[in-house]
């Protein structure tokens, strides 16, 4: 499990502009965008949120991978920690608010192993 530098926002947009971001997700009723807080002045969001940090758990996890990501929201949901989880390919990461970030920190040391 790694916590990355910095902080990130999450931005709602009309296009996907040419910055540097973290994800990005475009489903059928809108585009958000997960970037370094610094890239949100080079953009204009219709919407965002900062003060996220990111955690990326490094295990590959397999498509059949059943359950992980429900013990990790379980244990930080019990705590009243909300996270916005984002799955790649092979790796799962969370974004918690940076007041947050200590206590899940401590709680997914316990829970993920």
């Amino acid at each position: 499990m790694d916590v990355s530098d910095g902080r990130f926002a999450v931005a709602n947009v009309k296009a996907i502009p040419d910055v540097n971001f973290f994800a990005a997700v475009r489903d059928f009723d809108e585009i958000t965008l997960i970037l370094k807080e610094d890239e949100l002045k080079r953009i204009s969001p219709l919407k965002a949120e900062t003060g996220f940090r990111l955690i990326t758990f490094r295990a590959i996890m397999p498509f059949n991978t059943v359950g992980f990501i429900a013990k990790v929201s379980s244990a930080l949901a019990e705590n009243e920690i909300p996270v916005l989880v984002l799955s790649s390919y092979s790796t799962d990461h969370i974004l918690v608010k940076e007041e947050f970030l200590e206590s899940a920190v401590e709680i997914l040391e316990r829970v993920v192993k």
